[in-house]
């Protein structure tokens, strides 16, 4: 196994590898994929996702093995430029803390419910106690009314 391995080293030495928009475009590659699958009873536009798919798949093969270090680190570089100009970290950032908010709701259904203060919406977590509710938001300090109904 070690001289596999090894092997691998050597034949990847001197090769750019995998970097970030290698694997943007390898996700890319099986989005296109996928997506093909929902047309296979519409021929020209399963043909041209797959074509799509593959030139990603090649595009994706020709980064990873390419010798030619410097173009692919401009190439890179260039695709960084365009994640900070469209902010996919904020964006990223603001999906896993949604996503994390909804898995602790799950997680909590049978003993809280959750509602939102209309004027800073603020999460606010409160006991499952059902009807109606008079809260009063800890960080603006408003006063609402929630219905809890189950």
């Amino acid at each position: 196994m070690n001289q596999i391995l090894e092997k691998i080293r050597m034949f990847m030495y001197g090769r750019n590898g995998m970097d970030r928009l290698s694997f943007a475009t390898m996700i890319a590659y099986l989005l296109f994929n996928g997506i093909k699958m929902f047309f296979y009873r519409v021929p020209v536009v399963y043909y041209i996702m797959s074509a799509i798919a593959l030139a990603l798949l090649v595009l994706t093969v020709f980064r990873v093995l390419s010798k030619n270090i410097e173009k692919r680190r401009y190439e890179a570089a260039q695709f960084e430029q365009f994640l900070v100009k469209i902010n996919w970290n904020g964006m990223m950032f603001k999906a896993k803390k949604k996503f994390n908010r909804l898995v602790m709701r799950a997680s909590q259904f049978r003993t809280h419910r959750f509602r939102t203060c209309p004027q800073c919406n603020e999460h606010l977590r409160l006991s499952k106690k059902r009807g109606k509710r008079n809260i009063t938001c800890p960080k603006c300090g408003r006063k609402f009314t929630a219905f809890i109904p189950f």
